[in-house]
């Protein structure tokens, strides 16, 4: 009797542990629906990939210019990276900004910068990029949540009123896709757009050759970096300082344009203060807060 007590209560527990593992594996299939293969690799800067990845299904994957996705590191990874820090982040994905225009559905691009473990710090290396940075491979396939954000307004034809842009470092990256698609809309033709973006130094400008190039080609378009602690070795000759004073410097009065911003807490704290000061109204002031997972 004894035994079969024991038997049936094996047999529960182990139809529970069952029942739980399908359950959290359904919850983590409806909280990343999307499959897609990684099909490049490219090193941007010192610290920052691009990452172009080909969705499993194109046709249930659709995003709006500027939007972000939840990316999945893998369960291999991720209990590895526990073990070896088992004090550390407990977060198994992060969002990155589609960097890439929506009209061709076939791939999309994500920028990644590689958060490293500080040096003097007992703190572990940013969970999710250190996957992306030193662990994905070509071919290998990536778990993505539902695109989200609202950056875009869509409002683009419905006034000439001029864009502005401010991105710190890798903030830049939804910027990338929202410029390529006005582009391809020709927004540019009837709007002016000025871009400003921040970083450090010159090894932390990421496509300061693209954006340079769109600067001389596309009508209308004014490209403005600014690095806030150029090195010797850069010869910068551009803006220097954050790019929030640089903003502040290059328009002298009152400001009536649609901006847009991403980048560091501080950044966009600052040139809030700005654009406040230059009268620029709060509902034509567009950034996303994202939802950390």
């Amino acid at each position: 009797m004894g035994f079969n007590k024991i038997h049936k209560t094996t047999w529960l527990v182990s139809i529970g542990i069952t029942l739980l593992g399908g359950i959290f594996s359904n919850l983590a299939a409806r909280e990343f629906p999307h499959r897609a293969k990684v099909v490049n690799l490219e090193n941007l800067t010192h610290n920052v990939k691009r990452i172009t990845l080909q969705p499993q299904d194109p046709t249930s994957f659709a995003f709006t210019p500027g939007q972000y996705v939840f990316l999945k590191a893998s369960d291999e990874y991720i209990a590895e990276f526990k073990a070896q820090y088992p004090a550390g982040r407990t977060h198994t994905s992060r969002a990155y900004s589609c960097a890439s225009s929506p009209s061709d559905p076939s791939q999309f691009d994500l920028i990644v910068k590689h958060y490293t473990a500080p040096p003097d710090k007992d703190v572990p290396p940013g969970i999710v990029s250190t996957y992306i940075h030193e662990h994905l491979r070509v071919g290998d396939m990536v778990d993505l949540s539902d695109p989200s954000g609202n950056l875009y307004t869509g409002s683009d034809q419905q006034t000439e009123r001029p864009i502005v842009v401010v991105a710190g470092g890798v903030g830049a990256s939804p910027f990338v896709g929202l410029l390529t698609y006005w582009f391809e809309q020709e927004i540019n033709l009837k709007r002016e757009i000025y871009f400003f973006l921040g970083v450090r130094s010159a090894r932390d400008l990421l496509l300061h050759e693209q954006f340079s190039r769109w600067g001389e080609t596309k009508k209308n378009f004014h490209y403005i970096p600014a690095l806030s602690d150029p090195q010797d070795e850069d010869n910068w000759q551009g803006a220097t300082g954050y790019i929030n004073v640089v903003l502040d410097n290059y328009f002298k009065e009152s400001l009536d344009a649609d901006v847009y911003m991403a980048g560091p807490p501080i950044m966009i704290r600052f040139t809030r203060k700005v654009l406040d000061a230059k009268g620029v109204n709060s509902d034509q002031i567009h950034r996303d807060s994202i939802r950390v997972r």
